[in-house]
């Protein structure tokens, strides 16, 4: 019977600030305004991009002290100074970015931190030859001082891959290189 009582009048009001939180927390995601959303996906573009500038000031900018970045096709993760190590080196061998293209991304906001889900494409070229690689690709920026840095990341080549202007199964090649790279 007490059940029966308890049941019928619902469990009691939270106290001491709890009501707030339990707001607060069925509310997770924040509101994405087409402003808020132009700045990280021009942040991602920054980033990615910020690795084959002859300065490295872009890219030590975008990338948080705690970063943890998982790579493809690599069993060891990155922190931030590995990923300067190779932006520095990739500069010294002439690796250019020829292609950038993120043919689709889901963003969700929670407050100061945004976590980015996105497919991509993307050509290098050294010496004459051009590479194409593509995949998914999760990143996490958070907003400090009005900026968003770049705090970990996780890419892989996923089941599927964008060839042509459509998505196939892993295992077919990927499109051929746009163009030659520049000698």
């Amino acid at each position: 019977l007490l059940l029966g009582v308890v049941l019928a009048v619902g469990p009691l009001a939270p106290s001491n600030g709890e009501e707030s939180r339990q707001e607060n927390a069925a509310g997770q995601t924040s509101a994405l305004t087409d402003q808020v959303r132009k700045e990280l996906l021009d942040a991602r573009e920054t980033a990615w991009r910020s690795f084959f500038q002859k300065d490295l000031d872009v890219v030590e900018r975008m990338l948080a002290p705690e970063l943890i970045a998982i790579q493809q096709n690599s069993d060891r993760w990155d922190n931030r100074t590995g990923l300067i190590a190779l932006a520095k080196a990739m500069n010294e061998q002439g690796v250019q970015l020829l292609r950038l293209e993120f043919p689709r991304t889901e963003i969700q906001l929670f407050g100061d931190t945004a976590i980015l889900y996105y497919t991509y494409i993307f050509e290098t070229g050294l010496k004459g030859k051009s590479v194409v690689d593509g995949g998914r690709g999760t990143e996490i920026f958070v907003r400090r001082d009005g900026k968003w840095i770049d705090v970990g990341w996780h890419l892989e080549n996923g089941p599927f891959s964008h060839v042509n202007g459509e998505w196939t199964r892993i295992g077919e090649a990927l499109p051929a290189p746009s163009r030659t790279a520049p000698q």
